[in-house]
């Protein structure tokens, strides 16, 4: 083949992949672009979640009335809701738990505060439409008929170095129980350089021999060692006996009681806490809801677990709080006071 033809047929190739790109160019920009999808929430989809959040924070649907919105735009919202809360909720809280639910759909969120701790409008927008109009309406009328809770963990000072800071960083008031020991007394002050407080609990395991408290003890030496664990422990908020406890079916029981009562100290037996443990964790979960959700009894509940079973209930704790749930410190709980009726054997 001569040179002339040879660079004919490079010629043509070079012609024919120039023309193969061009056309394939040509193509794809008459191809249409796919659109992309937006996801739009209906009003009944918006009004669920408002009604979600609102149940989160203990709004009973009494409280919650619903007329007739006239607007000009055919798709917009038919009704509109005012809800009365207590004079207390943190309106702004109640707003960003309803964002956060709907802020990756293309939405449009307008709260506005009528007049300073007054009326709050909420506005929800889908594409610039109405989607849901509600008025919430502080009354100091309103009540949510919830619990007080405390929670005394019974393990503290047997907990590693680690664990027992992570006590101390709760930022709960919750308190703990110690069994009296002089190796126990400066841990037992450094407490309250973290908000916490502690109950004295008399049981099997005081070891001391300072401060035990045995069966066979005269009345003097049950003395010295009453006044020896009230001297040493001045900042417990409580004291609590052990039922099972040989001190508690002992003849010298009632004798200490009335030693610490003639010092204005009162025995409460560990019976009245509720104790919470359980073979699972659901199980566990599902104990803590029964008894922060019963509001038929008494109103302060006050229980006694492990720090580990504590923090398997941390998720629940600040749903229940939402809810109007308090947690309280042992200082303002019935143990710290006269019981209305003193045990006796």
């Amino acid at each position: 083949m001569t040179n002339q033809k040879q660079k004919f047929v490079k010629y043509l190739l070079t012609a024919a992949v120039l023309l193969l790109v061009i056309n394939i160019a040509i193509e794809s920009l008459k191809k249409p672009k796919k659109e992309i999808a937006v996801h739009e929430l209906s009003v009944v989809q918006i009004e669920t979640v408002f009604f979600t959040v609102l149940d989160e924070y203990g709004i009973e649907t009494k409280w919650i009335t619903r007329k007739k919105y006239k607007s000009a735009d055919y798709d917009s919202v038919k009704t509109e809701y005012t809800v009365k809360i207590p004079a207390d909720m943190p309106v702004p809280l109640i707003i960003k738990d309803i964002n956060k639910v709907i802020e990756k759909d293309i939405t449009g969120f307008v709260s506005e505060e009528k007049k300073i701790f007054g009326t709050t409008e909420i506005r929800i927008y889908t594409n610039e439409v109405l989607k849901l109009k509600a008025a919430l309406i502080p009354d100091k009328g309103i009540i949510r008929k919830r619990n007080d809770l405390s929670f005394v963990i019974n393990d503290v000072f047997d907990l590693s170095e680690k664990s027992f800071n992570n006590f101390l960083s709760v930022h709960h008031p919750i308190s703990c129980t110690v069994v009296p020991g002089h190796d126990l007394v400066i841990k037992t002050d450094s407490l309250k350089d973290y908000t916490k407080e502690y109950a004295v609990l008399l049981n099997n395991d005081i070891s001391d021999p300072k401060m035990k408290l045995k069966s066979d003890y005269q009345k003097e030496l049950l003395r010295g060692s009453i006044q020896n664990i009230v001297s040493s422990f001045r900042d417990a908020k409580a004291y609590i006996i052990d039922e099972n406890s040989t001190l508690y079916n002992s003849p010298i029981y009632n004798y200490v009681r009335d030693e610490l009562k003639r010092q204005s100290i009162y025995l409460y037996p560990r019976s009245e806490l509720i104790e919470l443990n359980a073979q699972e964790d659901s199980e566990l979960i599902s104990k803590f809801r029964f008894y922060c959700e019963d509001t038929t009894g008494v109103r302060q509940k006050i229980f006694f677990s492990s720090f580990d079973n504590f923090l398997k209930i941390q998720n629940e704790i600040e749903k229940i709080k939402k809810k109007g749930n308090k947690i309280i410190p042992l200082s303002k709980t019935f143990l710290a006071g006269k019981p209305t009726a003193l045990k006796t054997k």
